[in-house]
């Protein structure tokens, strides 16, 4: 995979997290058609692969390689396994600075860069 088209892949995929978790309306859309959700946030899926979304509360943290290599091989494994894990609801999730900066840019804190062409 090229290094811009992942980087593009994981900028897409870490909004489309915060926003499910931040408004109802993406959340909804989410359930209701995921594929839509992935292409406005840019992220293709051939029409041919199912995917599936993965909301377990106790995989709050999914390993960001995991996801990536899941968009990067559906078409070989025949499906997309999208994982948007569900807040545990009764109590706020705190986030410390490292951890956000790591899901919004899914790199290593300091290393975020403001376009793709600079990380190859």
């Amino acid at each position: 995979m090229d290094p811009g088209d992942r980087a593009v892949f994981i900028a897409a995929y870490g909004r489309l997290v915060v926003e499910v978790w931040s408004d109802p309306a993406r959340e909804e859309l989410l359930e209701r058609d995921p594929r839509q959700l992935l292409t406005e946030y840019g992220i293709a899926v051939p029409d041919d692969v199912p995917v599936t979304v993965r909301r377990d509360a106790g995989d709050a943290e999914p390993d960001l390689e995991t996801q990536v290599e899941a968009w990067k091989h559906a078409s070989d494994l025949g499906e997309l396994v999208l994982f948007v894990p569900a807040l545990e609801s009764g109590g706020e999730i705190e986030i410390d600075e490292r951890e956000l900066e790591n899901v919004v840019a899914g790199l290593e804190p300091g290393t975020a860069c403001c376009c793709p062409c600079c990380c190859t």
